[in-house]
């Protein structure tokens, strides 16, 4: 995967300005990009996939992280972004489903089913956390989990072939050996389903439990101590297909495929 993907992710020894998004994947991604790169790739933006805050204006490359930008922005995701297998793509994202040629239309149900963070962390060869909670964690995260727990085998094998694929055959046997309510739990213990938002001082604020969540990761996570203005307001719609036309793609903002017929997007408005 790494041959087929943009040089940008290699330039570590460089200055980007990160885009965090609202949830708990976007914000551990972050943190571990920002361990990797030794600070040069730091958060300086924060998207909730509707609107854009920033904290300092620069002139540096941005990398958004868990968001799939419609055009050539850098970025790492885990969506499905193409109807068709001809549809047009973001060249500059980091996504393995774009690597494996998967579009809604013709084998969404192949699609990679982890979180943003475990493909930062095969990108960038970072192992698992060394106690057995701290590799839990991970795979709960984005609700990586959810595909052993299938009762259809084909899918389960679709799940086991991709943790293959991205180098963590050691979670097979974790999520062998406990249940499905045991992620849930910990995706509960540790408020990793809670959303991150813009409080009323203009700093990012979130349930997750980023102390308790410290203890069994290798690297320094949090939200950063930043105040964010608003700088330009979209639109964000969720939909069927069919339903309604999707935006041209000049209007577009990001775009995924949550579910084989089910499309959610940001846009604005050019007319």
């Amino acid at each position: 995967m790494k041959k087929q993907c943009p040089d940008w992710a290699n330039e570590t020894n460089l200055e980007f300005d990160l885009m965090i998004g609202n949830d708990s994947d976007s914000a551990l991604s972050c943190n571990l990009l920002e361990d990797i790169t030794n600070g040069n790739w730091k958060v300086n933006y924060f998207y909730d996939f509707e609107n854009f805050y920033r904290h300092d204006k620069t002139n540096l490359p941005v990398v958004g992280v868990d968001m799939a930008f419609s055009k050539n922005v850098r970025c790492f995701d885990n969506h499905v972004t193409k109807l068709y297998p001809h549809s047009p793509y973001n060249k500059a994202m980091i996504n393995p489903n774009l690597f494996y040629d998967i579009s809604a239309d013709k084998n969404y149900y192949k699609k990679y089913p982890f979180s943003t963070l475990i493909l930062v962390m095969a990108y960038y060869d970072i192992p698992l956390p060394e106690s057995e909670i701290g590799k839990d964690i991970v795979i709960a995260v984005d609700s990586s989990f959810k595909g052993h727990y299938t009762s259809k085998k084909h899918f389960k094998d679709i799940h086991t072939e991709w943790l293959e694929r991205m180098g963590f055959i050691g979670l097979i046997d974790r999520l062998n050996m406990n249940p499905i309510d045991y992620y849930y739990n910990i995706q509960k213990q540790f408020g990793l389903n809670e959303p991150i938002h813009i409080n009323d001082d203009g700093l990012l604020s979130s349930r997750i439990d980023f102390e308790g969540l410290q203890t069994y990761l290798n690297w320094e996570i949090g939200l950063p101590e930043k105040k964010f203005k608003l700088i330009k307001e979209c639109q964000r719609e969720g939909h069927y297909l069919g339903k309604k036309q999707i935006p041209d793609r000049e209007k577009l903002i990001s775009l995924a495929y949550t579910a084989k017929d089910y499309v959610s997007y940001t846009h604005i408005d050019l007319d």
